[in-house]
């Protein structure tokens, strides 16, 4: 899970526009939930051929929550953040349906993330075997949605004020509340710590969006072997160009380098699971100063 910036491309028009599909919509629902005998409106706006394609490019086509990339196997949902036809464990509240069309509103999800399945969860400091034995329960987003302050409940009332628990990745930036656990052999997320306790935000997004299934896990967790064997590969030039003459270092640095690159290039926001590489790629610098600084430094000379 990464921060993404919405406003790099521009909202979809059947959305944005005063007379689009998404304005015209808005107005019936309003219509709709005057009755309050009235049951949920059969939203379709947001399901445009023009919001999917937002969606996708917005989020370079990985879900939102979990940066898998699962288009290959099952398709993607468009999730509203705020649910549109109702909100677990607030009786009465039908939705934030003012909201069913509001692009600022709209993520790209897998199907994992977004509904309620029987997950086997993982917890830190949990091996393979352990996760495996593990009773399913279920989890996923769902019409879960909860809050630290008043709740919305109609158009007009203050949205920005309820100061939501989930994490939004295009307005809140997970890296502040969420950290990787990379140094072992499982790829796990858990919310940051401090003298008060677990943060909060990443505590329940990790819990609500299941972001340490048992699947997702595993599937992170090759991508992080992978991430290890391109280090072990260059720890090994950087430990020949160490060993090397002078007049023998350029090859190795040069294959250092390579390596090197090949691992930042991970960390790129298209790239699947590109936030776990990102905190792989940043304590496996730090290690590597400590040992080659010197040589680390001259890479950029023998490129």
């Amino acid at each position: 899970m990464r921060y993404v910036d919405r406003g790099r491309i521009a909202p979809p028009a059947s959305l944005s526009d005063p007379d689009g599909a998404g304005a015209r919509e808005r107005a019936n629902a309003e219509a709709h939930y005057r009755d309050p005998r009235a049951g949920a409106y059969k939203f379709k706006a947001y399901k445009g051929d023009d919001v999917k394609l937002a969606l996708r490019t917005l989020f370079d086509g990985k879900c939102a929550y979990c940066e898998s990339r699962h288009e290959s196997t099952s398709p993607a949902d468009i999730e509203h953040y705020r649910p549109k036809a109702g909100v677990v464990g607030e009786a009465g509240h039908r939705g934030y349906w003012w909201l069913a069309a509001d692009w600022t509103n709209l993520l790209r999800s897998c199907i994992s993330c977004n509904r309620v399945e029987g997950h086997r969860i993982a917890a830190v400091g949990m091996s393979a075997a352990q996760i495996a034995a593990q009773a399913t329960r279920n989890a996923g987003k769902g019409n879960l949605f909860p809050i630290a302050a008043a709740r919305a409940f109609q158009p007009g009332d203050d949205c920005d004020g309820e100061d939501p628990l989930l994490i939004d990745p295009t307005r809140r930036d997970p890296a502040a509340h969420l950290r990787w656990h990379v140094a072992e052999d499982l790829s796990l997320l858990a919310p940051r710590f401090d003298d008060s306790g677990a943060d909060a935000y990443g505590e329940r997004t990790v819990e609500i969006m299941a972001l340490n299934r048992q699947a997702l896990v595993e599937a992170r967790s090759r991508h992080l072997q992978r991430l290890n064997e391109s280090l072990l590969d260059l720890e090994e030039a950087l430990d020949e160009a160490a060993q090397a003459d002078p007049a023998d270092i350029a090859g190795p640095l040069r294959r250092a380098a390579r390596k090197l690159a090949s691992l930042h290039a991970a960390t790129a926001p298209d790239q699947e699971f590109s936030a776990m590489a990102r905190a792989f790629v940043e304590d496996a610098q730090q290690r590597l100063l400590a040992r080659y600084r010197e040589l680390i430094g001259a890479i950029g000379a023998a490129v």
